[in-house]
């Protein structure tokens, strides 16, 4: 893929019902050349999740050091950190205990989640948001580097449409 076909402009509009909100978002991102379409996909649902908060940051470099998605508070410490597909459990767990909310957004029922739920669990302040694999190839497959998305969010749903295709969850929870 060349450096070109890896820019993408971004123009989203998002009703999210959980938050009570609708607001857009206008920038342009990049697929990071170690980053994985799929990731980059979970990546920007992440950020429609979290952009509700004007302070919502995504990730452009894939810093596995820095939250996929983020929200820092003014004293620099993250309110929110939201990673995404498969993040090192080990590097999770120590974050967990230095950030307000951790949150993990990645496949349903894959082995990792199989694997990390339980120590997960054992942290009050994280959550585990789980999307179909079926709804991210959807998205991967039909990915343009305009994305002109309207977003809808609601407690158990997530649809995703553009001037062409639409996509629905089929299962999503956040947990």
């Amino acid at each position: 893929m060349s450096d070109k076909a890896r820019i993408f402009k971004a123009r989203f509009s998002i009703a999210d019902l959980r938050q009570q909100r609708n607001h857009q978002e206008v920038f342009t991102t990049a697929l990071a050349k170690n980053e994985t379409l799929e990731h980059f996909v979970l990546k920007l649902v992440g950020y429609c999740l979290l952009s509700y908060d004007r302070h919502a940051v995504l990730n452009k470099l894939s810093d596995r050091l820095q939250p996929d998605v983020g929200i820092q508070a003014l004293d620099e410490h993250y309110k929110t950190w939201l990673s995404v597909d498969q993040p090192n459990l080990d590097q999770l767990l120590k974050i967990a205990k230095q950030v307000d909310e951790l949150l993990v957004l990645t496949i349903s029922n894959s082995q990792w989640l199989i694997e990390s739920e339980a120590r997960l669990k054992l942290f009050a302040n994280s959550h585990i948001i789980e999307i179909d694999q079926q709804f991210v190839d959807d998205i991967q497959m039909d990915l343009t580097r305009s994305l002109n998305w309207d977003v809808i969010i609601d407690e158990s749903s997530l649809m995703i449409s553009d001037k062409v295709h639409c996509y629905a969850t089929k299962q999503f929870e956040w947990h």
